[in-house]
């Protein structure tokens, strides 16, 4: 089921979950409280990503993974190597030959009416390979990864990114199954080992680019997936904020970030509407201005801060400086640091350095 909140998702699944006389492969399975998992699983080393955004879609992965360990939870890598291999038998086995089975007799007597791609996937159940005998192998293969994987998962939860990428409609259109074979690289798993599953928003990739990540967990023990879903949305409730002088990375000011439990997210750069100037304060501090002309893009960053935590910053902030709203190159708004117009009258103007970063390394 698809729903906004993880609540609404519980609510439909409990209207909907149930044996059905009808569905011979029907199974009831009570649903039991839920409890926080004892351990949050990642996978070892790099996972995949691909397609025009690719490295947009890993830098959301590492900020996820980077909100999963700050919260103080029990983590552990698994190699998911398993996953893969169960996942590629879905469409490149002998598994395939049951979609045949079920519809094979509709595409020989209306030959031409499904589509091309789809035909295509459904025809390779009926290659000569696909014999019993191997279908028996794969079914055996599968009981061995879904035993191996049931050790790690009891009591636990298992985090992948929903997916390692997307596509534009031209890639696919050129490789329309290699294409959304990817798609589904880290879920294509799921069904066929019989594990339940719950994917959730986790922030964004880019500008309408939203990126999300899959719990994984044992169905008996489904409704620890709702708890951990909560809990982690719970960490990600953040506001990203601009950074253009002492608070950045390196700067005397950067433990007040992470003493806030900030989390670095990228660099970026202003809109081309201000201008920087060095201010006459001790330490000396950058102050960031809108103007109406003359402005030039300036270097900031940006860091995702817990809500908690964001008027005890803004609190801090001692004036002419303050939080109002930053316009990024890309169009993007977010809070970040400006400075009241009067502090810049007799400052120096360092414009041109294009940040404070530079304008120190010039010093």
């Amino acid at each position: 089921m698809f729903a906004r909140h993880v609540d609404d998702a519980a609510a439909v699944d409990a209207a909907a979950r149930g044996w059905c006389a009808d569905d011979p492969y029907s199974a009831d399975r009570p649903l039991h409280r839920g409890e926080q998992p004892k351990t949050w699983l990642l996978p070892q080393g790099r996972p995949e990503f691909f397609g025009p955004f690719a490295a947009e879609y890993e830098a959301a992965w590492n900020r996820a993974k980077e909100t999963i360990a700050r919260s103080g939870v029990r983590v552990q890598q698994v190699d998911v190597s398993l996953l893969q291999e169960a996942a590629a038998l879905l469409y490149e086995g002998p598994l395939v030959a049951e979609r045949w089975s079920a519809l094979a007799g509709f595409i020989e007597a209306h030959p031409g009416s499904t589509f091309p791609v789809t035909e295509t996937i459904l025809r390779s159940g009926a290659q000569a390979e696909h014999t019993a005998a191997a279908l028996f192998r794969a079914q055996h293969r599968l009981a061995e990864i879904r035993r191996a994987v049931r050790s790690w998962l009891r009591q636990a939860v298992l985090v992948l990114p929903t997916c390692g990428g997307t596509w534009t409609r031209e890639q696919v259109g050129s490789d329309p199954i290699g294409t959304n074979s990817k798609m589904g690289l880290y879920t294509n798993h799921c069904n066929l080992l019989d594990l339940s599953a719950l994917a959730v928003p986790a922030g964004q990739a880019g500008p309408e680019l939203p990126f999300g990540v899959t719990l994984f967990g044992l169905p008996e023990e489904e409704a620890n997936l709702t708890e951990a879903a909560r809990f982690l949305l719970r960490q990600q409730d953040t506001i990203r904020v601009a950074v253009c002088g002492l608070h950045m990375r390196g700067m005397p000011l950067e433990p007040q970030m992470t003493g806030l439990d900030a989390v670095f997210a990228e660099e970026a750069q202003t809109a081309p509407v201000y201008r920087l100037y060095k201010l006459a304060t001790e330490p000396p501090k950058p102050g960031l201005v809108r103007t109406p002309l003359g402005g030039a893009p300036i270097a900031v960053e940006l860091w995702d801060m817990p809500m908690e935590s964001f008027g005890r910053f803004t609190a801090s902030i001692p004036a002419p400086l303050g939080i109002g709203r930053v316009e990024l190159a890309d169009g993007r708004s977010v809070p970040g640091f400006v400075c009241e117009a009067y502090a810049a009258e007799g400052a120096l103007d360092i414009t041109v350095s294009g940040g404070w970063r530079n304008a120190m390394a010039e010093v």
